[in-house]
């Protein structure tokens, strides 16, 4: 008899179960509101095929890396700042759900003099990099939401089939 894959047993169902709802449910989520702006502000049509679809939103990237504005919708425009699309809003996910756990942490383990112990420069500096830090990971996110030995690939595809059912129903409607 030959032993099961150890890179099988690490697929279970559990694991695309925690992607799922880490990751999948949140990024469907968050495409649906996206693309429901862009249907709604008429930035994309409908009506138009998927190479169309696919073609003007590649132009309102091109627009948005032109126009430096800084007014509109934040979550839109992070969006766009880490390049539109799936990739970009699994980015955006990933840098959120760490931004909010890093502060709740922040809140609950409050301890003014342990920050300022080295200096308000450093604590500055420590802040900087710590968020430097966050959007690396939130760039690697295929690589920080899996969790210990798990492996990535339910993650990504969980992502990015979850992504595709986010933006069905915003063209729908």
């Amino acid at each position: 008899m030959i032993p099961p894959s150890p890179h099988y047993s690490n697929m279970s169902i559990l694991v695309w179960s925690i992607a799922a709802f880490k990751l999948g449910i949140p990024v469907a989520g968050m495409s649906w509101l996206m693309f429901n702006w862009l249907y709604g502000a008429g930035q994309l049509s409908r009506n138009a095929g998927h190479k169309a679809i696919r073609e003007q939103l590649d132009f309102i990237k091109k627009s948005h890396k032109n126009n430096k504005a800084k007014s509109g919708n934040y979550l839109y425009r992070q969006w766009m700042m880490f390049g539109g699309g799936f990739y970009g809003l699994a980015i955006l996910w990933t840098l959120l759900s760490i931004e909010v756990l890093e502060l709740f942490s922040f809140l609950l383990n409050f301890n003014l003099q342990a920050l300022l112990a080295d200096g308000l420069i450093a604590l500055v500096v420590n802040f900087f990099v710590a968020q430097f830090g966050n959007i690396v990971s939130a760039v690697v996110w295929f690589a920080y939401c899996p969790e210990g030995d798990q492996p990535m690939l339910p993650w990504i595809l969980v992502a990015y089939v979850d992504y595709l059912i986010g933006v069905h129903p915003a063209r729908e409607q």
